[in-house]
């Protein structure tokens, strides 16, 4: 698990929430969230926000990629 899309994915699984439903939390489309889980895209700095209200993500550690 090293991309930014490779660890919100294991967000969203360790939330047990599927992609439609993660996404409305987090303010963003299901397609955008498919897009960044497959590292097509990066998350805005507004997704980063939600994630670290929402889930109490570290920031540090969605974007440290050798962790």
């Amino acid at each position: 698990m090293n991309t930014i899309g490779d660890k919100v994915k294991f967000i969203r699984l360790q939330n047990k929430l599927n992609q439609i439903v993660f996404a409305e939390k987090i303010g963003i489309s299901q397609g955008r969230l498919s897009e960044i889980e497959q590292g097509k895209t990066k998350p805005s700095a507004e997704t980063l926000k939600e994630l670290r209200k929402e889930f109490n993500v570290d920031l540090n550690w969605l974007f440290d990629e050798d962790i």
